[in-house]
């Protein structure tokens, strides 16, 4: 360690660190709640869940963490080292009505966890019915154990779940005969297999992908309630065989298989519009409403976003895809869609879509941060701050295009006699989203006409995908050594294909970074020519390839683990090499362009 950083610990960081300890060591035995209590209640202090004896098929840790969701009593939480149910007891006299009072009470604190039996009670059965009724623990026990040290309780409950029953063999039955053909195809792709154990997750799991599979048929009505899912024991020891069971239409009737009928799309609508008020034109085969003078958004934006195509058989992907595809316009602030079957046709489904528009196109936030610093330097504390404001328009070329404009500034001075400025900062940068991926100087494109991607890949890309231009400039002037000037542009693309994978393709980009050195720092970087290298003015180009950042997140839901991946390319002077090769190759010389 550096004496000058010696220094610093010693004389700014050693003494805080005493003081914050000797003020707990003063502050926490005044904040012990336990003296409020009555003389026949316990604080819980500690909760614990403890598997024993089970099989090693079994995951430990994963079925602990399904078992806390029954914890029907926690123990209070801290605030700054204190227990917060010390805030609740300090303030809740009934003299206690100030706001101050009640601010301390109501968001500082928390009601004191008292153990209570039939909450306790509660929290035990609600883990042996989960275990034996939905997880195939069919013999599971489960018991309490609490343990009083003074009037702090601790909770443990332990767990026996024995062993887990396992699917011994799966058919699917229909009484709809018209289904019967449909639901042996269907359960060729089955989630479930011989040798699972009994789950009912995974059975709701299945339950689920059937209805999907068969409302992406035409099948609009087909819901859970007509999926009957049954388990037998066999004379196999701990297997069950299970049944997925299809039942009919209301009266024994067949499902009816659906087709989307005519579309109305009311681009402006609000409670009180008035048909009177509205015209229509009929574009792209539906029926396009508007009460303004002209379209907030143009109808062949809207039209890209609607998925359900007129006399197409009726898909629930594409119902919720329209959905979710017309909630992504900023332009608008709710979507509703409305359906009902067609009254010539009882096989037709119509829909009315309504787009409620944004109340401000324009959007204005303001910011500021102010912050201070004595460790980076011992003879010079920084105090500085900044200021940022952003301008957004939600249609700015009247296709949902979002654009914002961004500018922030700052300042840092020496704190002393007198004060100095130490640093300038300033930053201006604009963004363009169109809610598209635009065809002119598209690669993407490029590439599936001459078959790196698949058409199916380029439909996906073409429908979650938009475009993105950026354009900025950032300016630091570090007063006493250099300034530094940055210009950015990009034009590419964002891509998420899925809820878990994104991808953001920027294909054109140039960043240019311009160094301007003072001469009392010159003189530090002459005797460092490694660090005099990183203040060269610098300038990455790219119009075939800028960059590639490729994210995944997982989603297993709130019981299990869950994680992040980024991964990023980045690719500077692909286009100079290629026209150096091609010249080369023309001229018969062998120059190296830099």
């Amino acid at each position: 360690m550096k004496n000058s950083d010696k220094n610093i610990l010693s004389t700014y960081l050693l003494p805080k660190i005493i003081i914050l300890v000797f003020t707990a060591i003063l502050v926490l035995p005044s904040c012990n709640t336990t003296k409020f209590l009555k003389d026949d209640e316990l604080l819980l202090n500690r909760l614990d869940t403890k598997i024993i004896s089970a099989d090693k098929k079994t995951n430990v840790s994963e079925l602990k963490s399904e078992l806390q969701q029954f914890y029907k009593q926690v123990p209070n939480t801290n605030f700054l080292f204190v227990p917060r149910e010390w805030y609740w007891y300090r303030n809740q006299e009934p003299g206690d009505t100030t706001w101050l009072k009640k601010w301390r009470r109501n968001s500082l604190g928390e009601e004191p966890s008292i153990l209570k039996e039939n909450l306790k009670e509660q929290t035990r059965a609600g883990m042996q019915n989960y275990l034996r009724n939905k997880k195939g623990f069919y013999n599971a026990q489960v018991e309490s154990e609490v343990k009083a040290n003074g009037k702090l309780a601790s909770v443990t409950y332990k767990v026996n779940p024995g062993t887990q029953y396992t699917i011994n063999s799966i058919r699917y039955l229909s009484k709809d005969s018209s289904l019967v053909n449909i639901i042996n195809d269907i359960s060729k792709e089955s989630l479930l297999k011989k040798g699972d154990p009994i789950d009912a997750f995974n059975f709701d799991l299945e339950a689920q992908r059937i209805t999907s599979e068969l409302q992406n048929l035409g099948y609009a009505d087909f819901n859970l309630n007509y999926i009957d899912i049954k388990g037998v024991s066999t004379e196999l020891l701990n297997g069950i065989d299970i049944f997925f069971e299809i039942l009919p239409y209301q009266d024994n009737q067949a499902h009816k298989k659906f087709k989307v009928g005519e579309l109305k799309i009311y681009t402006d609508y609000h409670q009180f519009q008035k048909e009177e008020n509205v015209s229509s034109e009929t574009l792209f085969g539906s029926e396009y409403f508007k009460e303004s003078k002209d379209f907030i958004v143009r109808p062949s934006i809207i039209n890209q976003k609607i998925f359900l195509l007129n006399n197409a058989i009726f898909r629930a992907e594409d119902y919720r895809k329209t959905i979710r595809k017309l909630f992504s316009l900023d332009s608008y602030r709710f979507v509703k869609i409305n359906q009902q079957v067609n009254p010539l046709s009882d096989t037709l489904i119509d829909y009315t879509i309504f787009l409620t528009p944004q109340n401000n196109k324009w959007i204005f936030d303001l910011g500021t941060d102010i912050f201070f610093s004595n460790i980076s330097r011992v003879d010079n504390n920084l105090i500085g701050f900044a200021v940022g404001t952003g301008l957004t328009n939600r249609n700015a070329l009247g296709g949902s295009e979002r654009y914002k404009l961004s500018v922030e500034t700052g300042v840092e001075f020496k704190a002393g006699t007198p004060i100095q400025t130490n640093t300038l900062s300033l930053g201006i940068n604009n963004s363009l989203d169109i809610p598209k991926v635009t065809k002119p100087l598209n690669l993407v494109l490029l590439m599936n006409k001459i078959g790196v991607i698949n058409d199916k890949s380029m439909r996906v890309l073409n429908e979650e995908g938009k475009t993105t231009i950026s354009l900025g400039y950032n300016f630091l002037d570090i007063l006493d050594n250099y300034k530094i000037s940055s210009f950015n542009t990009s034009y590419g693309y964002d891509f998420r294909p899925t809820k878990k994978h994104r991808l953001v393709f920027n294909q054109i980009g140039f960043n240019l970074t311009e160094y301007t050195v003072r001469p009392a720092f010159q003189i530090i970087l002459d005797s460092n020519p490694l660090q005099q290298r990183r203040f060269e003015t610098v300038f990455f180009s790219g119009l075939i390839f800028k960059d590639l950042t490729y994210y995944f997140q997982s989603d297993n839901g709130p019981y299990r683990s869950n994680y992040a991946f980024i991964s990023s390319l980045e690719l500077s002077g692909l286009e100079v090499y290629l026209a150096n090769k091609s010249y080369n190759a023309l001229s018969g010389s062998n120059n190296v362009w830099r």
